[in-house]
């Protein structure tokens, strides 16, 4: 048996589970409604809402090896309900599906109990509902499945039986345990390792591998030895790195251009005296010898030029923005900036004032422009055009 156990989260809602439990008539055979309907998944995500939970449903899918009957599956239910204490009160949904003649089970259980708002245990749940499997399977005679702890021991880290057997069809020689002692002892044993049994390293797509003498694929390197791909590169490049190191230790110098045996320190600090010398005579020095003039003098003794210090850009770009800003305000209109300048700070005025006081101060701004017109052409009294007097003439 095989079960598995997620929590659907509050935030992403459960139509995903009612349409992968319900609405999937295609990919099933059949579904069958045991318990419960689509509203329960509804009242376990109120629930959670209410609660304020991060998930509101709990989800177990039911694979058995063997057709469960009703009462087998019912009483799986109930040890399951008596380990993580569900109770009767949850809102739950129970569906069975069978798939390619084959009948599995989910089992969706609201996080929140309705009477005591506590949410569902979900402690090592994984390890708990491990043991109800193998319990089961033991109590009806299906096949106990490995627990977790026994699939550890029996995996071989980094190297299966099919790579060990490939790997020892292309060598025969391979033998992967030497090549982990040696890696162990030092990457110059493991070098020699390398070499007894016909092996070098190449240049894979994902990094290093073991390939015979003729080319052919073996295995990957850092899974050869039982190490990480990066500490196998790491391994690689400190063993190359300690080897030129050595190298260099061991070789001697040799004089450029002389096939002379370099001087004996103590004949070196001698002084010659008396006796005039020819120009160019070798003789010693006390000290340190000055270089051959046809050869160049070694680098660690050359003296030091000294660099120039590169001239900072500070100052100069300091000065071209202010000749910048200056060019601008030349050519900028102030009193334009000043208008501008003194409506927006009206439009503030008028956001914040009261509403009484914008309202008085319009009324007195149309006032004052009232009393300000002035009519285009001033008015002369004129006498009236009609004379009653005319009828009585």
């Amino acid at each position: 048996m095989i079960i598995q156990a997620t929590r659907i989260a509050r935030e992403g809602g459960i139509h995903y589970l009612a349409r992968h439990l319900l609405d999937k008539p295609l990919e099933n055979e059949r579904i069958e409604v045991l318990a419960g309907d689509r509203a329960a998944l509804h009242d376990a995500h109120a629930l959670a809402t209410v609660k304020g939970c991060r998930y509101a449903v709990r989800h177990w899918s039911i694979s058995p090896e063997r057709e469960m009957t009703p009462a087998q599956l019912s009483a799986f239910l109930k040890s399951v309900d008596a380990e993580f204490n569900v109770g009767v009160t949850r809102p739950r949904l129970i569906v069975r599906h069978v798939k390619d003649g084959r009948s599995h089970f989910h089992v969706a259980i609201a996080e929140v109990d309705p009477e005591t708002l506590r949410v569902l245990d979900c402690r090592n749940d994984f390890r708990r509902l491990e043991g109800l499997a193998r319990e089961y399977e033991q109590v009806h005679g299906e096949t106990v499945q490995p627990s977790c702890a026994e699939r550890r021991e029996r995996k071989v880290e980094g190297f299966s039986d099919v790579a060990r057997k490939r790997a020892e069809r292309a060598v025969p020689e391979f033998d992967r345990t030497r090549l982990r002692r040696a890696a162990a002892l030092g990457h110059s044993a493991f070098r020699q390792e390398l070499g007894r049994q016909e092996l070098r390293i190449g240049k894979g797509e994902k990094g290093p591998i073991l390939v015979s003498a003729s080319g052919a694929f073996v295995a990957a390197a850092n899974r050869a030895v039982g190490m990480k791909r990066a500490d196998f590169q790491k391994f690689i490049t400190e063993g190359h790195e300690s080897e030129q190191t050595a190298r260099t230790e061991r070789r001697v110098p040799d004089h450029a251009g002389t096939n002379r045996r370099q001087p004996d320190p103590a004949s070196a600090a001698l002084v010659t005296v008396g006796g005039a010398r020819r120009p160019g005579q070798d003789c010693a020095v006390v000290g340190t010898p000055r270089p051959h003039p046809g050869n160049p003098e070694p680098a660690s003794r050359r003296a030091p030029t000294p660099r120039r210090k590169a001239r900072s850009l500070a100052p100069s770009i300091a000065l071209f923005r202010e000749a910048l800003f200056l060019h601008r305000l030349t050519k900028l209109d102030l009193d334009d900036l000043l208008r501008r300048a003194l409506a927006f700070a009206a439009s503030i005025r008028s956001m914040l004032e009261p509403e009484t006081d914008r309202l008085a101060r319009q009324i007195a701004e149309t006032r004052k422009r009232r009393e300000s017109f002035s009519p285009a052409e001033p008015t002369e009294p004129q006498g009236p055009s009609y004379s009653f007097r005319r009828r009585n003439t």
